[in-house]
């Protein structure tokens, strides 16, 4: 798992200030945080979120194993 250090945090191509960064994580709700650790958690693949009545319901990460088989005649 390679995660950036927090201090090249960026909302888009904006970089986040450290006073910024603490607010941001203080305000994420339970549902935030963790869409955002499934994020920083895969390599490959994607993660899918399902809102109904502008809350989060459901996470559903799928992770492509990349494997290197040689050869295959």
């Amino acid at each position: 798992m390679n995660r950036a250090p927090i201090d090249h945090l960026a909302i888009g191509t904006k970089p986040v200030s450290r006073e910024d960064q603490v607010f941001y994580a203080a305000s994420l709700s339970d549902g935030e945080a963790a869409v955002l650790r499934a994020l920083r958690e895969i390599a490959y693949g994607h993660v899918e979120v399902v809102v109904h009545g502008a809350r989060i319901v459901q996470i559903t990460r799928s992770q492509k194993l990349r494997v290197d088989g040689g050869n295959h005649r």
